[in-house]
């Protein structure tokens, strides 16, 4: 499935790749943002950081709920505290992404982002990926939808760097 070769990126996107286009304010901005980038391009996207959770089960990483083996959910918005879904991009960490991290002594645990960047503003960089399944979910793709909890269905997924924003 073409998804989840995406989705399973383990190589960093140079310098290069990045678009500077894709910033927070333009990936939330209003309007069908089906063809606005492309998955070959990365992103640099700054954010504070409102929500941090485990993922569900997915065929990426064959069905497995623990939490080593699912990807972990970081919601980011404009504005610290917005609790509205439909003003947010996910970003995610996925187990691969994990492991390469723990092996440079970094823990990206669901738990550990959790509890090191709620509430902090954050800069992100990884791979840009639009994420069909949740288009229906998406504000962007779906305006006005009663179960909308997301702005948009592009993700940066995986993330390969993060830390506190300058």
């Amino acid at each position: 499935m073409a998804l989840n070769r995406l989705k399973n990126r383990t190589v960093a996107p140079l310098k290069t790749d990045v678009n500077p286009g894709i910033t927070l304010t333009a990936v939330l901005a209003p309007g069908n943002d089906l063809g606005r980038w492309n998955e070959s391009q990365a992103a640099v996207i700054t954010g504070f950081v409102v929500a941090v959770k485990p993922g569900g089960p997915e065929t990426v990483n064959c069905g497995a709920t623990d939490p080593a083996h699912t990807d972990t959910h970081i919601e980011l918005a404009l504005a610290a505290g917005d609790s509205q879904g439909i003003h947010h991009m996910i970003v995610e960490v996925t187990p691969r992404w994990r492991a390469i991290m723990s092996a440079k002594g970094k823990d990206w645990s669901t738990v550990n982002l959790r509890r090191s960047l709620l509430g902090d503003k954050i800069t992100v960089v990884g791979w840009m990926m639009l994420d069909r399944e949740h288009c229906n979910a998406s504000e962007n793709t779906n305006p006005g939808g009663a179960h909308n909890w997301r702005a948009t269905c592009w993700e940066i997924h995986p993330i390969s760097a993060l830390g506190p924003s300058q």
